[in-house]
């Protein structure tokens, strides 16, 4: 079941939470997005002192033609990379989310929208078969 608003698509999953962290890896490596790092919020904050019952991790990715492109329109896309999907859950739920960056970027950078658009299209294309994929 996937749930997509203006600037998120979220897709629930049967996998448990460690599953579906393999599982986006390897979607997003067979998509020829590299991964650069994780977050694993829950672990982070509950080592802080703020205990947390639901698991929470960031993988950011990034695929190096597409960075290369919004990066040449503009520089300070940079600041929307890498890409980060989210797996975390809630109420013994997994589920899968990242940003819309067709949606995302053309409200951040306005004047660049219609340069890359094709390239943000392909790029939420691909995060959304990630998504979908290491969902399945």
């Amino acid at each position: 079941m996937s749930t997509e608003t203006a600037c998120v698509y979220k897709v629930q999953t049967g996998k448990s939470f460690q599953e579906a962290c393999v599982a986006v890896r390897r979607a997003a490596e067979a998509h020829k997005f590299g991964v650069l790092g994780t977050y694993e919020f829950s672990e982070i904050l509950n080592a802080k002192g703020f205990p947390r019952s639901e698991h929470m991790k960031s993988i950011d990715i990034c695929n190096p033609g597409h960075a290369s492109r919004l990066l040449d329109a503009e520089p300070l896309t940079g600041l929307c990379m890498p890409c980060s999907i989210l797996v975390y859950t809630d109420h013994g739920k997994t589920y899968i989310a990242a940003m819309v960056p067709a949606s995302v970027m053309p409200q951040i950078f306005p004047e660049r929208a219609e340069s890359v658009q094709e390239t943000l299209e392909e790029v939420t294309a691909q995060i959304k078969a990630i998504i979908d994929e290491a969902a399945a």
